[in-house]
């Protein structure tokens, strides 16, 4: 199997030998536990920061204080799993049209939640870590979505004639 990847503005082609069952090797667990334990980070990371500044800075962080943060990250240890999401898997290089119409689609998901009084990450927590991302790409086909998404391509193209 293979896969595209871009380099420099290039696509070219690489060996993509992992596939689900394949047996690691130790370096390769090293570096997938290096990715999970990152992308743990980064999903705690507004948490921790926020019991940081409850306390009022690092250096003031209390036995208790360390003990929430400990909580917050042994918590979303225990709930961590890989999706295609959160290791950029899945992604096909796009056209124009496709980017754009995702980009109103995420626009237009996010205002209707917003509507509803429902954030991006609880409407992941509700119906899965994949969910948003994957409504946004269903709703990208809307005609008009596509309609708008078209006419924002024609207005950035008119822009690139404007000379300054």
């Amino acid at each position: 199997m293979t896969k595209e990847i871009t380099v420099q503005g290039v696509v070219v082609t690489v060996a993509a030998p992992y596939a689900p069952g394949h047996q690691i090797t130790e370096a390769e667990a090293k570096a997938l536990n290096q990715v999970r334990a990152e992308n743990i980070a980064n999903n705690v990371r507004k948490t921790v920061t926020e019991i940081i500044n409850a306390a009022g800075g690092a250096e003031a962080l209390t036995d208790e204080h360390k003990a929430q943060i400990q909580a917050a990250v042994s918590e979303r240890d225990a709930t961590y799993e890989f999706t295609l999401a959160s290791v950029g898997g899945g992604r096909e290089p796009i056209d124009p049209l496709t980017k754009e119409c995702r980009a109103v689609a995420k626009a237009f998901l996010a205002g209707k939640l917003k509507e509803k009084g429902i954030t991006q990450k609880q409407y992941a927590e509700q119906n899965g870590e994949d969910a948003f991302m994957s409504k946004v790409i269903e709703i990208a086909d809307h005609p008009e979505i596509v309609k708008v998404a078209k006419k924002n391509l024609a207005t950035r193209e008119g822009l690139a004639s404007i000379s300054l």
